[in-house]
């Protein structure tokens, strides 16, 4: 299918979902989102940085059904609904190559907690991981290049917490996820208690994304 035509298909699809869902937050979010790109069966749609906020009236499970129903209608085939911050190509393999990352992360002995003193090494591992990708990133110096750090840093350590980070945490993991905080705060000069408040946002975003909130 020619990218050309991916601006009309979208805006077809999100006139069809204004018909079949009443809600204005819904149709408001639709209108800010673009899309990024049709890879394999999965349609990638996309809202700026400054509009993601409104991520979250669109990835309700509910309404997350509905969309991938009106887009196979449109597209005339199957297609899941992939929703990513940013508009662009670029943004959609920026996301790819950190979901590479995360899944990496996900085999290393940091998220195999077994014991408190294995919960330690754990979180001490992440903190080496952190500190290694701000070395790798190129121009670090520069102040976007410390904010993707802070993004890409915050990415990872929201997946660490679904092993590292208890729904009832305790102390030592308190202090854990704030060591990592204070790291990341040091490498990227933004405050720690920024950095903890978006991180929340993220992890509310996920957990509505894979449909563990309403």
């Amino acid at each position: 299918m020619n990218t050309a035509s991916l601006p009309a298909l979208w805006a077809s699809c999100v006139d069809t979902l204004k018909d079949r869902v009443n809600n204005r937050s819904f149709w408001e979010a639709l209108e800010r989102t673009r899309p990024v790109a049709l890879d394999a069966n999965t349609l990638i749609i996309g809202l700026d940085s400054s509009n993601f906020n409104y991520a979250t009236h669109i990835q309700q499970t509910a309404r997350m059904h509905t969309v991938e129903s009106v887009v196979s209608e449109v597209f005339g085939r199957p297609l899941q609904v992939r929703l990513i911050e940013g508009t662009t190509p670029a943004d959609w393999e920026a996301a790819q190559e950190r979901d590479q990352r995360i899944a990496a992360m996900k085999q290393t002995t940091y998220v195999r907690r077994e014991t408190e003193g294995a919960q330690a090494e754990n979180w001490d591992a992440l903190g080496e991981y952190v500190s290694r990708l701000f070395a790798q990133m190129p121009h670090r110096s520069l102040p976007q290049s410390k904010a993707r750090y802070a993004n890409e840093a915050l990415y990872a350590l929201v997946e660490a917490m679904d092993t590292l980070y208890p729904d009832n945490p305790d102390e030592a993991a308190e202090r854990g996820l704030a060591r990592i905080l204070e790291r990341i705060a040091g490498a990227s000069d933004i405050p720690a208690a920024v950095l903890a408040f978006e991180l929340e946002r993220l992890r509310a975003w996920r957990r509505a994304e894979n449909g563990l909130c309403q």
